[in-house]
């Protein structure tokens, strides 16, 4: 019920805002501009709550099939989270791995030269450390941030 009242209350204010703002842009520069305004305040919102949106699910992943699975994968392997089941797989060449949340140590992007990876530290496996290529330094820090949430059991 509180939820519903903050929404109510959120709208209320967003529709008192924008009713401000028309006034005050059509008092000085017209109906024309006032409605512009309106519309560009309502345009940046929308735009707003979209990169929200889209920033949300880059990290927390899209339920497909039942399922909501995170996955990276290229020439070199892939690293695949099942953030239901809490479970990871991680794929070098022909080395794989299958670990759960409770054994990430951390991961951190790591650049050489222009090559930007992913150093995956896992406890309690044949292989602790895991350099996970990644295409840019945006996909490495996106992919350090899953894998920390993950760590912490917030995904």
């Amino acid at each position: 019920m509180p939820f519903i009242l903050l929404g109510l209350a959120l709208i209320g204010a967003l529709i008192y805002g924008l009713v401000r703002l028309y006034h005050a842009v059509a008092d000085a520069a017209g109906t024309l501009a006032g409605s512009g305004a309106v519309a560009l305040a309502i345009a940046l919102l929308a735009a707003l709550i979209a990169d929200g949106v889209r920033r949300w699910r880059a990290i927390h992943g899209v339920r497909r099939q039942g399922e909501r699975i995170l996955t990276v994968d290229g020439m070199w392997g892939s690293l695949r989270i099942d953030a239901d089941r809490k479970l990871g797989t991680v794929v070098l060449g022909d080395v794989q791995s299958r670990f759960i949340f409770a054994d990430i140590a951390g991961a951190e992007p790591v650049t050489d030269a222009d090559t930007w990876a992913l150093a995956l530290r896992l406890e309690h496996n044949a292989r602790p450390l895991w350099q996970i290529p990644m295409p840019t330094r945006t996909h490495a820090r996106r992919w350090a941030k899953i894998l920390a949430l993950a760590a912490q059991q917030k995904l």
